[in-house]
């Protein structure tokens, strides 16, 4: 019955001693998201498909269009790469012209393939996790666990101390 205060003790020391800084907080902590009410919509933009239709046989009139286009707005390219792997009315030069297009509008922004990391099959390299300073209250906390941890194992003993009845001769 007395040994369950010093396990407790013991118990909460050990795990509040392995507890890594940052357990209650990511450093890199991702920005709130508002809730999506309704299903993601997956619509290609007006202006591309819009380009596809005015060039049916591809060339580099519709190089030029697709390039302008991603020019004015960036980040239509990915609609664009998308459009282009799963449309399925699109033929052989149009997509040729497409990523054409893609390629100049990207060497006008001044993108370039090679400042960006090449990923393998495996996949992304695992990022080592970064732990910032140890925050000040874990060694106290540790200290004072360790404290009630002697202070109950003392007051128990003392309760326990064999009484002793002098005997005379």
């Amino acid at each position: 019955m007395r040994r369950i205060p010093i396990s407790i003790i013991c118990s909460v020391a050990m795990l509040v001693a392995q507890m890594p800084p940052g357990f209650a907080q990511n450093a890199v902590s991702t920005p709130a998201q508002p809730a999506a009410f309704g299903p993601a919509q997956d619509v290609t933009p007006p202006a591309i498909v819009d380009a596809f239709k005015a060039f049916p046989k591809g060339g580099d009139q519709l190089s030029k269009r697709i390039e302008d286009i991603i020019v004015a707005d960036p980040k239509l390219a990915p609609d664009l790469a998308k459009y282009v792997q799963t449309a399925p009315d699109l033929n052989k030069d149009q997509k040729q012209a497409a990523l054409r297009g893609l390629a100049a509008a990207l060497n006008r922004l001044g993108i370039n393939a090679a400042e960006l990391p090449v990923y393998t099959k495996e996949g992304v390299p695992p990022v080592a996790p970064v732990y910032g300073e140890v925050p000040p209250f874990l060694p106290i906390a540790a200290a004072l666990a360790a404290l009630a941890g002697i202070c109950v194992v003392a007051c128990v003993g003392e309760g326990n101390a064999a009484v002793i009845i002098p005997v005379s001769p």
